[in-house]
């Protein structure tokens, strides 16, 4: 008798959720932080297990599932079992483990812990024959005549060829290991009928038999079950150091089922600390107590427009082409700049190169589908595209209001080629276009505003081109994107309206080069311009801090004329460890804001410092400030709206925190910030000398502001069956709209905004999820009386102080279940996401009659099931 064990052990997760430690910068993307796993862990050495006497006594077999802690050096620092076999068995393979060496894994190219799984398997076998008769050489001879029993070991419902497998003929006691493609073979096995076992960690034992003929090859293909499967695969790991105070990287192995996001990863960041709950859950991403304009939303480093389709309903770029998203609260690196809010970063992933695949999803909401392979050995594709069908569904039910013209509906689809002619540069072409479209009719008056009437027809999209070139050799890395798009913004209500057609150019090239272990610098520019069409006839909105009145009282703007907006920067940062456990980063970033008509060329200068210092080796201390200008938006710099004079708004970002990591796959952090905010921009009744003549100054840079806070994530990483976190923010965010005045509310504050989730994987392919989340109401402006305006003939509100009171908190319990049915060669997730489970319907906001005498809150979505099937191959 003797042990069978796994040569390749099965990887964890592929980049897990790793808020801790994350990860610096990687090699190949000079700047832009990202943390990838490069570089799987190889088995180098093996040491086999000597079968317990007991269990070979009594032919017993087991296997021992373990997790396994390798260091830098591929040495196995720890093992741990996770399902102990019994009989012997737990203690001989930790032993033999102990033993075993590897070869490290690699996260941004550099060598790196990591947490895997393994599975050593123990097969019981008869004793061993007699040995052959020696060969001429002294050795001993192995079967002889052609090769007459082969095969392939796949796994089933992906198809990946399973690497180090083992095949074992028990009754002839010979085995072959499997190759890099899955392949094995035998030569000279006997005629007959023989049973056949295929082992390899993480796997069901596979068993069948094969009969073999006399002069004939048989050939087999088997597909081999994974005890807990998923198509995506997993690494929990502890990345390199990172520049940044906090970041959180989300990977799509984690979040895929998380309950109330319907498989889409991006929706994800609205559940992580400092993001505060957007208005009927929709798309708008309030950071640390900013308003949505001032975070920065970029796709490999450049910005895209919009994240979301139509009301947060699903995100502008396919799940299943990213990589993973990373989030910056603040105190970020000088690779961003223009912004004072947060950072969302999306990565997306180069098609794979093994064979074709192709994944389908299909819910109640919409379809999208994904396509991907390669073209030649150095050239890859993908292809993903989406399309809504609410308003097809809606068209086929008969409906008494005929108001609904163009029911929502929206679309996206994204095509990427990689191109690697060799080992040192990598070429990436991608295309992206995202649409979206409402129309409804408007028969009455809203709320006596005779203005709001007619119809109403919006449309939002855009498309982008990109280019990307990535060199790295040696110490050396450059990467330069370009990108040529439109944006286009059409909305029209009744005889009024506001049309923006944006070209959108972008030019992004940095270098970074390592001098040693202890100094690596990075630098580069990034040029952003903007050329608009614009054209108007619109009265001005309220702006943040304004409760809503008649549009019919504001008076018409009318527009229609070509707008430029061109915002070049330059940045640098030293990335320094003067000692093994300490890190200092600072940089310096310098940015210009020039817009037509503007008489004055506005200029900022960006110092910013962050530190980290691992003080022991679970505990992390890091802290953290800097300085971040934001420049005027949409149409804040323009003449008939704004005012092409704004400076940019100012925001001094402190923050400091720990980290404590215990266990790998286990994470706490904690951070508390300050963020002191002035030259925000405000409404003003001035008049200002332009180009010769007296026009309203609009707005001016008059604001001061002040948020602060405290945040706490506690995070599981995915192993085999479970993962999960909670989040909690803790904050303030205040405004102070002119020198002198109250302090007021920030109208998205939210003191408490607490997320719990869980996902857990049972038998059998099912999976169970749940998503809670509390967060407390929205400030909101009482209405203490109105009176009625006989030149319009509607009644005009008057307020009582700004923000002074709140809506109703919010609470809501999410749950998803999956069930992953596994054919030979394709897999098919037939899932249930269930929101609002409790039906416990959220108080958006405050509606009034046409005189303001009663009043009545809005809501949002009762429950909400939706039910998708998703196929992959």
């Amino acid at each position: 008798m003797r042990t069978l064990f796994c040569v390749i052990c099965v990887l964890l997760a592929t980049g897990a959720v790793a808020q801790a430690p994350d990860a610096g910068t990687l090699a190949g993307d000079a700047g832009a932080p990202t943390g990838v796993l490069t570089k799987p862990p190889a088995l180098l050495r093996q040491v086999e297990a000597a079968y317990p006497p007991d269990a070979a006594a009594q032919q017993l077999e087991g296997t021992v599932v373990m997790f396994i802690d390798i260091s830098e050096t591929g040495a196995v620092t720890n093992v741990e079992i996770t399902q102990p076999a019994g009989h012997g068995f737990d203690e001989a393979a930790v032993e033999a483990v102990k033993q075993f060496q590897f070869e490290p894994a690699e996260v941004d190219n550099v060598p790196a812990p990591v947490r895997i799984q393994y599975a050593y398997q123990f097969v019981f076998r008869a004793p061993e024959a007699p040995p052959e008769a020696p060969s001429a050489d002294g050795g001993v001879q192995e079967p002889q005549g052609p090769v007459n029993f082969s095969g392939q070991a796949l796994e089933r419902g992906t198809r990946k060829p399973l690497v180090g497998a083992e095949v074992v003929l028990r009754e002839l006691d010979r085995s072959a290991v499997t190759d890099n493609e899955g392949r094995f073979s035998f030569r000279g096995v006997p005629v007959g009928t023989h049973p056949v076992v295929v082992v390899l960690g993480n796997y069901d034992r596979f068993k069948t038999q094969e009969t073999i003929e006399e002069g004939k090859l048989t050939q087999a293909t088997y597909y081999v079950q994974k005890r807990i499967f998923s198509q995506y695969e997993t690494v929990v790991r502890s990345d390199r150091e990172r520049k940044e105070v906090t970041r959180t990287t989300i990977t799509v192995a984690e979040v895929q089922r998380i309950p109330g996001t319907q498989g889409d990863t991006l929706k994800v960041v609205q559940n992580l600390p400092g993001v505060a709950r957007p208005a009927f859950n929709g798309g708008a991403l309030v950071i640390r107590g900013t308003s949505p304009q001032e975070s920065g939303v970029f796709l490999d480093g450049l910005r895209i427009p919009i994240l979301y389709h139509f009301g947060g309903l699903t995100s502008v770029y396919n799940s299943d082409l990213l990589e993973a998203v990373d989030y910056l609260p603040g105190n970020f690196s000088a690779y961003y700049g223009d912004i004072t809010g947060g950072v969302i970063n999306v990565r997306s992933r180069e098609p794979r190169t093994d064979r074709y695949h192709a994944t389908v999803g299909i819910s109640l909401i919409e379809s999208n589908a994904v396509i991907e392979g390669p073209i030649t050995d150095t050239l890859s594709f993908a292809i993903g595209g989406r399309r809504s069908y609410i308003d097809l569904v809606l068209k086929a039910v008969p409906f008494d209001d005929d108001s609904l013209q163009v029911a929502p509906r929206y679309y996206d689809a994204q095509a990427k080629l990689v191109w690697k002619p060799n080992s040192r540069n990598t070429f990436t072409l991608q295309g992206l276009t995202s649409r979206d479209r409402l129309a409804l009719l408007l028969d009455q008056p809203a709320d006596g505003d005779p203005s709001v009437n007619g119809s109403l027809d919006v449309t939002t999209g855009f498309n982008q081109l990109r280019l990307r070139h990535q060199f790295r050799e040696g110490k050396l890395t450059l990467d330069t994107h370009g990108l040529i798009g439109n944006t286009i913004l059409d909305f029209q209500i009744g005889e009024r309206g506001l049309r923006i057609a944006s070209t959108d150019l972008f030019l992004r090239p940095t270098v970074e080069y390592a001098f040693n272990d202890s100094v690596t610098v990075a630098g580069g520019l990034d040029v952003v311009t903007n050329l608009a069409k614009v054209t108007a006839s619109i009265q001005q909105p309220p702006r943040e801090g304004e409760p809503p009145s008649p549009l019919v009282t504001e008076d018409l703007i009318n527009i229609d004329g070509k707008f430029t907006q061109y915002y070049p920067s330059a940045w640098a940062e030293v990335r320094w460890r003067p000692i093994k456990d300490l890190l200092v980063v600072p940089g310096v970033r310098t940015e210009s804001y020039v817009f037509t008509d503007q008489q004055e060329v506005k200029r900022s200068v960006n110092p910013r410092l962050a530190v980290r210092y691992a003080l022991t080796e679970t505990l992390t201390l890091k802290g953290g400030a800097g300085v971040y200008h934001s420049p005027p938006v949409q149409d804040e710099p323009s003449p008939g709206f704004g005012n092409p004079d704004l400076g940019a708004k100012r925001s001094l970002q402190y923050s400091v925190g720990a980290e404590w990591q215990a266990r790998p796959e286990w994470f706490v952090g904690t951070e508390v910030f300050y963020n002191d905010l002035d030259d925000l921009i405000v409404r003003s009744d001035a008049r200002v000398e332009r180009n010769g003549e007296s026009v309203p100054e609009n707005l001016k840079n008059g604001g001061v502001g002040r948020i602060y806070g405290f945040e706490l994530l506690v995070r599981r990483a995915l192993t085999d069956r479970l993962f999960g976190w909670i989040s909690y923010t803790l904050s303030r965010s205040e405004r102070r709209d002119a020198p002198g005045a109250r302090w007021r509310l920030f109208d998205n504050d939210q003191t408490h905004v607490l997320t719990a989730i869980a996902s857990y994987k049972l038998p059998k392919g099912w999976e169970v999820g749940a998503r809670f989340r509390f967060a407390s109401g929205n400030p909101t402006t009482p209405v203490q009386g109105a009176k009625r305006d006989d030149t319009t003939d509607v009644f005009i509100p008057y307020y009582g102080l700004v923000n002074s009171q709140r809506l109703p908190s919010f609470n809501q319990l999410d749950i998803r279940v999956d069930k992953n049915i596994v054919f030979d060669t394709w897999n098919l997730d037939v899932y249930l996401d269930l929101t609002n489970a409790y039906n416990n319907q959220s108080v958006e906001g405050v509606a009034y009659n046409y005189n303001y005498s009663e009043r009545e809150f809005f809501k949002g979505l009762p429950i909400l099931p939706v039910l998708g099937l998703k196929g992959a191959f």
